[in-house]
């Protein structure tokens, strides 16, 4: 026996045609949405691309060094075996790991200084 009323049995036109109606503008607005969102994934991809771009920017810059080498001169890092093998360096107050500027061109005997017969620093000059 069945208990359904004819009310449940079938459902109206009206009824059917409001569903039908109903289910077109959920539809529409999900279509709405997903255009939405695409849009707002667009713009957050932008803004950070721009904080990426600000950071970069607004970053220190590599610490450049406050005297250029002259011509000539190279940049060394001073290391321990380089100051046992020159103790004059520890005299003048270098230690590990100061950078200082050492000779492109080694020395040769005859660029060194030499003294004179008065005591005096004279350079031998290379004839060329």
């Amino acid at each position: 026996m069945s208990t359904e009323t004819p009310e449940q049995k079938a459902p109206s036109k009206d009824q059917v045609i409001k569903f039908y109606t109903e289910q077109i503008e959920i539809a529409k607005l999900r279509g709405e949405l997903s255009e939405i969102l695409a849009i707002t994934a667009k713009h957050d991809a932008d803004r950070a691309e721009s904080v990426a771009k600000l950071a970069h920017f607004s970053a220190p810059k590599a610490q450049q060094p406050v005297e250029q080498m002259p011509e000539g001169m190279v940049e060394h890092t001073v290391s321990q075996e380089d100051l046992d093998n020159n103790p004059e360096l520890v005299e003048q107050g270098i230690k590990v790991g100061d950078v200082i500027g050492i000779s492109s061109n080694p020395e040769t005997p005859e660029s060194l200084p030499i003294e004179d017969e008065d005591d005096t620093l004279v350079r031998k000059l290379k004839k060329e």
